[in-house]
């Protein structure tokens, strides 16, 4: 049975563990985001207000599988989602869909909200999955930095 959790739920370093585990696939991915994966940890961890509303762990049986963030900061013009991870395992099951779905749900409870955009990189799965729940594309841009690999820079938006 899937779950929706606070982060608080989980011992700091939960979320870092869950991101080197979703990138795993290459081993590049921990060279070039390593310490941006353990400010985002250390930052949801050293503000559990700021965590309490601005993201959720997905869990199996209570076992922490993915997580998503988003940053309301600009409201009503937009929110932006932040890290969007599930565990390599439970990848291709539609743990990321769901995830993303219930995200998507509490962040349109914001009054107002005009729309809501994600960025992500062409040559990951990460693009059909923002499809599928209704993103559209509105920009590309070429990735000419050490993270060229996962490819060009799509940048999508969801207008409500």
């Amino acid at each position: 049975m899937v779950t929706f959790k606070k982060f608080t739920d989980f011992p700091r370093g939960t979320l870092y563990d869950i991101l080197q585990d979703a990138y795993s696939y290459d081993s590049r991915n921990k060279e070039i985001w390593d310490g941006n994966w353990h400010e985002s940890d250390g930052f949801f961890y050293d503000n559990p207000d700021i965590a309490a509303c601005c993201g959720l762990v997905t869990c199996i049986e209570d076992m922490p599988v993915g997580f998503v963030t988003w940053d309301p900061r600009y409201r009503p013009e937009y929110v932006e989602i932040g890290h969007n991870g599930i565990r390599e395992r439970y990848k291709r099951k539609g743990y990321g869909h769901m995830q993303l779905a219930e995200a998507i749900r509490r962040i349109k409870e914001y009054e107002g909200l005009q729309r809501i955009i994600v960025w992500t990189n062409a040559n990951l799965a990460a693009p059909k999955n923002y499809e599928s729940v209704g993103f559209r594309l509105y920009d590309r841009k070429p990735n000419d930095s050490e993270s060229a690999y996962t490819g060009d820079y799509l940048y999508y938006e969801m207008r409500l």
